[in-house]
């Protein structure tokens, strides 16, 4: 009876990282703790959705960026998850920092933000237990750089330069400067070839890049 009930007061979570030590180094913390369980593991993102379809989840502990990955990563996975499981609460552990990033994620509905630089990656039980009780988290360094935004009046800053961009094409950009070209973009995120396209012409203006080169260089100063 005690074990039984003890089960049902656990919180179920999966955790979703392209790097193996980060996953089994993320995992262990969880496990060595009471009333939280780590029910799952994945490395990818289409093993990463078998895992949600398989077992009942509360929290996902997720990366941003799966890198060679044959899924759509980013704001994209994070809709999917949203539109499939919108009751799971979403905990992102990632080494994107830029607030725009941040901010598209907490729009889409994400519960909690730890960047991979952050000292509070030790407390992550922590961030779990608030964010299954309701909570928003941004972790430290997260809200300074939030903080340092809202205080800023620099037009030119790179935060305000990715404000411009729409979540779409943001992503299209940044599978742009991973190496992905226009068709495998559009095969990747199940969208035209002409819609991928106008959305890459369309950052490249907000972004004041004349050529290819120009993008990819704005972006990597970006972030």
């Amino acid at each position: 009876m005690c074990n039984k009930q003890q089960q049902a007061q656990s919180i179920n979570i999966v955790v979703a990282d392209d790097h193996p030590v980060v996953l089994m180094g993320v995992s262990k913390m969880i496990d060595d703790l009471d009333n939280f369980r780590v029910i799952a593991t994945a490395t990818t993102i289409s093993q990463l959705f078998r895992r949600l379809s398989e077992f009942h989840c509360d929290v996902l502990v997720c990366d941003y960026s799966f890198e060679d990955d044959s899924e759509p990563d980013g704001l994209l996975l994070l809709e999917k998850v949203r539109r499939l499981y919108p009751n799971i609460k979403i905990i992102l552990l990632t080494a994107h920092d830029d607030l725009v990033i941040v901010q598209r994620a907490l729009k889409v509905g994400v519960s909690g933000f730890l960047s991979k630089s952050s000292n509070d990656a030790s407390v992550i039980s922590g961030v779990i237990a608030r964010v299954y009780g309701g909570e928003k988290y941004l972790d430290p360094l997260t809200s300074q750089i939030m903080l340092q935004h809202m205080i800023s009046s620099d037009i030119s800053s790179p935060t305000l330069l990715t404000s411009q961009l729409t979540a779409r094409e943001l992503e299209v950009v940044r599978m742009f400067s991973r190496g992905m070209s226009v068709t495998d973009i559009a095969q990747h995120t199940d969208r035209s070839v002409k819609t991928i396209s106008t959305q890459k012409k369309q950052a490249m203006l907000k972004l004041g890049a004349c050529n290819d080169i120009e993008l990819v260089t704005a972006f990597s100063k970006l972030f």
